[in-house]
């Protein structure tokens, strides 16, 4: 029989890999109960219904089963807290079957890092749907995903879709890709960095390892191809200070590229937001020298307004 009290689990500090070794854990103690995964922002939990240390169900709204693997591991960054609390099993009708957590994370590991559709798929960021002012974020498209599965069907399918771990998120890259539905706040395309690195190369060895790691914290995950246009701000700053270094010329013209990469992607001229080019303006004080990494910064922590 699995222990029904005893054990319970509040997790706070996510790092890559948190939930398969806290479902693991609850394995190996062979408990009894129900581990909510949490995205913040009023966005509804995903459950994985454990029995006697085997997950028998997991479901995120319309995700069911092995489904909500593939949510958790590709957005795992966008993920709060984890909590397990002990209690009686539950009955749900699921196709898990009592599986082991080894082999469902082993299952998705796969199809996850090969989706084709994962490097535009940001679950905290809102997106606008036509012929409507409400901006759900995405996890909550994914979790009222057949609402939605009219609107994304009116795209007609082509050669060149992303074949993608969950048929939804098919649906919603192909839906991006032809402009039926777009985030909120501006991105920024990484490929639109080049011109901005060019100009401060050769980079010292800790300039480019400090570069690197920013880089890596700001973005919505791993294989993201975009980062939101507010991220882009303390990065190109990183980059300016780097720049200023050089000396004044490189400075100003680091601020041009800046503000160049900034009105491409749409971002706001005309409240001030975007830096402005060399000799339009006060130039700020370069950042310190030390351009160290930051902590990730959370999807939450961007103002949506």
């Amino acid at each position: 029989m699995g222990r029904f009290l005893g054990i319970s689990l509040h997790i706070t500090s996510m790092k890559e890999g948190t939930v398969s070794r806290a479902v693991q854990y609850l394995h190996g103690e062979a408990v009894t109960g129900t581990l909510s995964v949490s995205f913040g922002r009023h966005i509804p939990d995903a459950l994985i219904f454990i029995k006697v240390g085997a997950v028998v169900a997991a479901e995120f709204g319309d995700l069911i089963g092995l489904s909500v693997f593939d949510l958790l591991l590709c957005q795992e960054y966008a993920i709060k807290e984890i909590t397990f609390q002990p209690g009686r099993a539950v009955d749900k009708n699921d196709s898990l079957h009592s599986s082991y957590p080894h082999a469902l994370f082993a299952a998705v590991e796969k199809p996850v890092k090969q989706c084709g559709a994962r490097p535009l798929i940001y679950g905290l960021l809102e997106v606008r749907l036509p012929k409507t002012e409400e901006t759900p974020s995405l996890l909550h498209i994914l979790f009222s995903s057949e609402k939605h599965r009219s609107l994304f069907e009116q795209v007609q399918p082509t050669p060149l879709d992303r074949e993608a771990a969950l048929p939804q998120c098919k649906l919603l890259r192909r839906a991006f890709d032809n402009n039926l539905i777009s985030y909120k706040n501006p991105l920024v395309a990484l490929k639109k960095l080049k011109p901005l690195l060019d100009l401060v190369q050769p980079l010292e060895e800790k300039e480019a390892e400090n570069l690197g790691a920013y880089l890596k914290s700001l973005l919505p995950h791993p294989s993201a191809t975009h980062m939101p246009l507010e991220r882009f701000y303390a990065y190109g700053s990183a980059v300016e200070s780097i720049a200023y270094r050089r000396g004044p010329e490189c400075g100003d013209e680091c601020r041009k590229v800046l503000y160049q990469i900034v009105v491409d992607a749409g971002g706001d001229k005309g409240a001030g937001s975007a830096p402005v080019p060399a000799g339009r303006g006060p130039k700020p004080k370069p950042l310190s020298a030390e351009t160290k990494p930051k902590p990730r910064i959370e999807e939450d922590d961007i103002d949506s307004d």
